[in-house]
């Protein structure tokens, strides 16, 4: 008998096209979209930091201006998108809800009259997880 195995499921970390929060030890966060597996680009993050490189990530900026240092083992997947602009959309809109972040812009503009609807969406699907 020929038994089919479905394939094993990939983890965040490995998925591409992901949304995601890096914490730092001072409670920021900084949020990024990626279209590359998300450990390739915190393993790009960590490089930047370790060689100084501040002008290509706000992670590095941050941690080099303040001494803070990122919390990689508490990197949260977010959000996740095959397409590049709804991607964007996604950042802009976690961008705008985390407000304590390190972001060095608030990614692409979101209209404000969109951000009561995203606030409520935001409430209810974080009640419906801490019920779940």
């Amino acid at each position: 008998m020929l038994r089919v195995r479905p394939k094993d499921t990939v983890g965040p970390a490995k998925q591409d096209g992901v949304v995601h929060r890096i914490p730092c030890e001072c409670g920021k966060v900084c949020i990024r979209e990626t279209g590359r597996p998300m450990q390739d680009r915190i393993k790009e993050h960590d490089r930047h930091i370790r060689l100084a490189r501040t002008e290509t990530s706000a992670v590095s900026e941050y941690a080099h201006n303040t001494g803070h240092k990122p919390l990689w083992n508490e990197v949260k997947f977010i959000d996740r998108d095959p397409y590049y602009y709804t991607r964007r959309v996604k950042e802009a809109i976690h961008i705008r809800l985390y407000t304590n972040n390190i972001n060095r812009d608030s990614g692409i503009e979101i209209p404000e009259a969109w951000m009561p609807k995203i606030k409520t969406h935001n409430y209810k699907r974080a009640m419906q997880q801490r019920t779940a």
